[in-house]
């Protein structure tokens, strides 16, 4: 029951049948080690489990609801670096819905206006009401099943190579920080900079604006005009119609004149040792 005191940590909402996975990429990253805190409801022997596996990453657990402020406090949400909201099956598999999901992102929004959220969405009609409840990032559950199953049957060797790009050890795809020096180059000069530099394979740029949502215009106390205004929002689907243009863009093998910006980070492939 003691508040967690770790600072830019990520806290993982939920738990699922992927979440040892969600573990595993984030206590084997390659970059600095990232500290985590889980905040589910999990029985204390599986919880326990769990712990015991990751003992020597330091994984920190909250046991409680993650949709409550208390929760979220226990697990020092306020000074996190970023959430992961599960599908949560703690409960059993039929306990698991996207409107959970979303009640979770509200409240961790509540509690750290501003946190980066990554989501798991069951169903991809949800993820435009993800990201309205404040969801930056939404992942969809089996989005890539089809892809894969009808690669492999029709396109042999396209299975591999993704499975290989997306696994926890190996090549796989990283994040690189564009230097200062190449803003304002284009992206053809930055991709033969990082390439000779230190064998980095850009694939795609991605620009990190953020947009501004109805909660950013809303009052911190809800009062009952928020709340209608936000309801009269969500049910015409309108919220992010005016500031959708400040949203994350992401370009998969940009043109060589393409001008690389400030707010632009590399995704791409290192060369391994």
């Amino acid at each position: 029951m003691e508040k967690v005191t770790l600072r830019r940590h990520i806290v993982v909402c939920g738990w699922n049948q992927y979440a040892e996975r969600v573990l595993d990429g984030l206590v084997n990253t390659p970059e600095s080690p990232v500290a985590v805190v889980l905040v589910n409801e999990l029985h204390e022997e599986a919880i326990n489990e769990i712990l015991l596996r990751y003992r020597d990453h330091g994984v920190r657990f909250v046991r409680g609801d993650p949709a409550t402020e208390a929760a979220l406090d226990r697990a020092n949400v306020r000074e996190a670096r970023a959430a992961i909201v599960l599908a949560d099956t703690a409960h059993g598999f039929d306990t698991a819905s996207d409107e959970r999901t979303m009640l979770v992102t509200l409240a961790l929004n509540s509690v750290h206006p501003g946190i980066d959220i990554t989501a798991e969405a069951l169903d991809l009609r949800s993820e435009a009401h993800l990201r309205r409840a404040g969801a930056d990032d939404i992942v969809i559950s089996g989005e890539f099943n089809g892809f894969l199953l009808s690669s492999a049957a029709t396109a042999s060797g396209i299975s591999d190579v993704v499975r290989q790009m997306l696994s926890l050890e190996g090549t796989r795809l990283r994040r690189a920080t564009i230097p200062p020096e190449l803003v304002g180059h284009t992206f053809g000069e930055m991709f033969q900079a990082l390439r000779s530099q230190s064998g980095f394979m850009t694939l795609a740029v991605v620009t990190e604006n953020k947009g501004l949502t109805l909660n950013d215009l809303l009052t911190d106390d809800y009062s009952l005009i928020d709340s209608f205004i936000k309801q009269q929002f969500t049910e015409a689907g309108t919220e992010y119609l005016r500031f959708a243009e400040g949203a994350t863009r992401v370009l998969v093998n940009p043109p060589d004149s393409l001008l690389i910006g400030a707010d632009d980070v590399a995704i791409g492939i290192p060369r391994e040792a």
